[in-house]
């Protein structure tokens, strides 16, 4: 039964991205350029990594740490990614 809920959770996270993503790239179109260029392992380290942790959260809450600390560290490696190519300002 768990697995169920986490395998119908899992998708229902990943529509609630696209669909926040969507929304910030009609706002932002520099943030969904910035997006379109990064490279594909960012990406999938994001859905098929962090996702599927926040997703198990539900049944083991201690999952909820590693998958934050996770998503902070992908989230510098993607800032580093921009910058190292140009496409947010380095910091002063």
């Amino acid at each position: 039964m768990k697995l169920l809920i986490a395998a119908l959770l899992y998708p229902t996270i990943l529509a609630i991205v696209w669909l926040v993503n969507k929304r910030e790239f009609a706002r932002s179109p520099e943030k969904g350029a910035r997006y379109r260029a990064l490279p594909l392992g960012y990406k999938l380290a994001c859905w098929f990594g962090i996702i599927p942790l926040i997703a198990a959260a539900i049944f083991e809450p201690a999952l909820v740490v590693v998958a934050m600390a996770g998503f902070a560290i992908l989230e510098a490696l993607c800032v580093r990614w921009y910058r190292k190519h140009g496409l947010l300002p380095s910091e002063a």
